[in-house]
């Protein structure tokens, strides 16, 4: 794959949020909410009728050829400060693989300080998830990757069993992490492409 005819994000890096939108700027900035300066591969955009795909496409799933990155996923939103402390408390590490099955495959191991947390703000969508507390993990910088098509799987190790409290997040499919290693629960955890830029400006 060279993607030269192939449109992509542009240099300077935004990942406006594909799953909680209204809030203030530094809220749908990803980048901006959790200080991140290189290119973020985001969390998935599940369509719904009340959301629609921000600008520029769903899901920050794009990067062009040279750019460090950053995964980022869906956060977990519990129903009490009480669940979001068990999150982390019992939170060991978080383990990436890239390019799973593949003789490209590489595996990156993080702890407790990539952990993000918070209050969802009370301005934005889904209306269900205002005010509530999340914690997210937000991996390492990774090295550039080559062209072509990539993924990026995201195992959790937790001492103990944790759930949410309140049911899943938008964007994952259960509200509990069992203990031990398990995949972080992303609904729609599909690939990303990297291309080699965007095409030339026409004459």
């Amino acid at each position: 794959m060279t993607g030269v005819a192939e449109a992509g994000p542009p240099r300077n890096h935004q990942c406006i949020s594909p799953i909680f939108l209204g809030g203030s700027e530094q809220w749908r900035d990803l980048n901006q909410r959790y200080g991140v300066s290189e290119r973020i591969i985001g969390p998935p955009a599940p369509a719904t009728d009340d959301i629609a795909d921000p600008p520029g496409g769903p899901g920050c799933r794009t990067a062009l050829v040279g750019d460090q990155w950053v995964r980022a996923v869906p956060p977990w939103i519990t129903a009490t400060e009480t669940e979001q402390e068990a999150f982390i408390t019992n939170f060991k590490s978080a383990r990436y693989v890239i390019d799973a099955g593949t003789p490209q495959e590489q595996s990156v191991t993080a702890g407790p300080e990539i952990l993000r947390s918070g209050i969802v703000p009370d301005d934005v969508q889904p209306p269900a998830t205002r005010g509530l507390p999340f914690v997210v993990p937000v991996s390492p910088v990774f090295h550039p990757l080559r062209p072509g098509t990539h993924t990026s799987t995201l195992f959790v190790d937790m001492n103990e069993k944790v759930c949410t409290g309140r049911g899943p997040a938008p964007g994952l499919s259960t509200d509990c992490l069992e203990a031990g290693e398990s995949e972080y629960p992303i609904i729609d955890n599909g690939p990303f492409t990297v291309l080699t830029g965007p095409p030339p400006p026409t004459a």
